[in-house]
């Protein structure tokens, strides 16, 4: 699933939408991603995770009707979608806005790594 983060992180789409409950204060927000990039090692899974892991938010990765756990390798691993196909992240809850901005640190961090 390397290859998935890895496009995740290097490809992020348009700005994040956003929803905000003021009842609670819980933000979603949500972007979509073309994978593009294949790689055979956990490294970006684990490097993904390791930056979601303080957050209090909810992370979800999905693709083709599947989500697993943003927060969890394993669970990453397993997501494999194929190169060139859209790929989102969902994260939700109060600092649902900072984790997304940790995660496009992330993206703009590997970019430059190239």
């Amino acid at each position: 699933m390397s290859r998935t983060i890895e496009a995740i992180m290097r490809h992020m789409a348009s700005p994040p939408s956003r929803v905000t409950d003021q009842s609670n204060r819980v933000e979603r927000l949500e972007k979509e991603i073309t994978t593009v990039r294949k790689r055979r090692y956990i490294w970006s899974e684990s490097r993904f995770v390791r930056t979601m892991l303080p957050f209090h938010s909810n992370v979800r990765v999905g693709y083709n009707g599947t989500e697993v756990d943003g927060k969890s390798v394993l669970d990453l691993m397993k997501l494999a979608p194929p190169e060139g196909t859209k790929v989102w992240i969902r994260i939700e809850g109060p600092d649902a806005a900072d984790a997304m901005h940790a995660v496009d640190q992330l993206v703009q961090s590997l970019s430059e790594d190239d």
